[in-house]
């Protein structure tokens, strides 16, 4: 009897458990557009060899799967060799494509990718283009406009936060400095923890987009850090307090700009193109994810924080006292690690140790 291929495995096992390709893509994060070419075994679709490990390891978890049995049929069919163990996601490998065809193609776009990353940073800013949302799939709901605004006031540093709502059918409406700033809600998920998780949709001046994700909890700091808060002198925290299907309650407040909860440890990854990645805080491992070129994401820890990115060149890495800077090389996968130390001078205080580490 013929083995089975990894996508017929993978298919009868979703099937088993009657789950659509939808309910998989919801359920992992995973674009639907991914798990089809899994199971259809249509490596083409990904950037990387990093991004089809990930999604697959992601996949087989979630159907229970033996992983590493799956990802030894990925590369023996990929590359035609002697199945043996994949390396984890610490160490990149490159997909050696039957069709020069397809070589070509992923030259021709890595060139391009590189060259654009090039010149952003020689222009020293990461560039939002006035009047585009984060992706063409939000840009149409990026500027909240067919929505009742609601005016609301930013509490000042120092006082009390303050908690809004916002839904399906309203957006909120403040002013920080000279920028205005109107925040409405877009696609509700839910995490691998069982959390909810939720896209919110920025419009900045009437003139630009910008989008972030955040689950029940996760406090996200925006700042002149941003570029497109560029004007901002300090900094506005949201961290949502609850999230349902089609509503959310977040509450927001003002600070300094850099300062961190007391004790913490906080970094904000802007995604300037499409990257895997994945993280533990603190000894809680959570599940790789793709994120969007536009979205950002904020990670906390109390006195350990890793996080693991597929594309670093992808990524600009803002932590409070540094200035902003891109993660790493294109298509390296990059590990950024922080912990507390002992401070040299003070033996009684604690300070943050920061390290970036781009795959060999």
């Amino acid at each position: 009897m013929l083995a089975k291929r990894l996508g017929t495995i993978l298919k009868d096992a979703r099937e088993a458990k009657k789950l659509s390709i939808k309910d998989v893509a919801r359920e992992t994060f995973i674009t639907a557009r991914w798990v089809e070419a899994l199971e259809n075994e249509d490596f083409s679709v990904f950037p990387a060899e990093t991004y089809a490990l990930g999604a697959l390891k992601s996949y087989s978890e979630f159907l229970n799967l033996e992983t590493s049995h799956l990802e030894n049929l990925f590369r023996g069919q990929q590359i035609d060799l002697s199945q043996s163990p994949i390396e984890e996601l610490t160490r990149p490998t490159g997909i050696r494509m039957p069709a020069i065809g397809k070589n070509v193609v992923f030259v021709i776009a890595g060139l391009a990718v590189g060259l654009g990353l090039l010149l952003l940073v020689m222009s020293g800013a990461l560039k939002f283009s006035s009047g585009t949302g984060s992706s063409s799939a939000h840009s149409s709901e990026a500027n909240c406009h067919d929505r009742e605004i609601i005016p609301v006031t930013l509490p000042a540093r120092g006082a009390p936060p303050r908690q809004e709502a916002v839904s399906r059918e309203n957006a909120i409406r403040f002013n920080v400095d000279s920028t205005a700033l109107k925040i409405c809600l877009g696609e509700v998920q839910q995490t691998p923890e069982g959390k909810a998780r939720a896209l919110f949709l920025m419009r900045i001046n009437d003139e630009s987009d910008f989008s972030f994700y955040a689950a029940e909890g996760e406090m996200v700091a925006l700042s002149s850090d941003t570029q497109a808060l560029k004007e901002l002198s300090g900094e506005i925290r949201i961290t949502p307090k609850a999230i349902g299907e089609a509503s959310a309650r977040i509450q927001l407040e003002s600070g300094e700009k850099g300062a961190q909860p007391q004790g913490a440890i906080q970094v904000t990854l802007q995604f300037v193109a499409d990257s895997y990645v994945e993280w533990t805080d603190d000894g809680n491992y959570h599940r790789g994810v793709e994120i969007r070129a536009g979205e950002s994401r904020t990670f906390e820890a109390k006195s350990r924080l890793e996080v693991k990115v597929g594309n670093g060149a992808g990524v600009q890495v803002i932590a409070p006292g540094k200035p902003p800077r891109i993660a790493g090389p294109p298509g390296k996968i990059v590990k950024i690690t922080y912990r507390k130390v002992p401070d040299p001078l003070d033996p009684g205080l604690a300070q943050i140790e920061e390290k970036i580490e781009a795959a060999q």
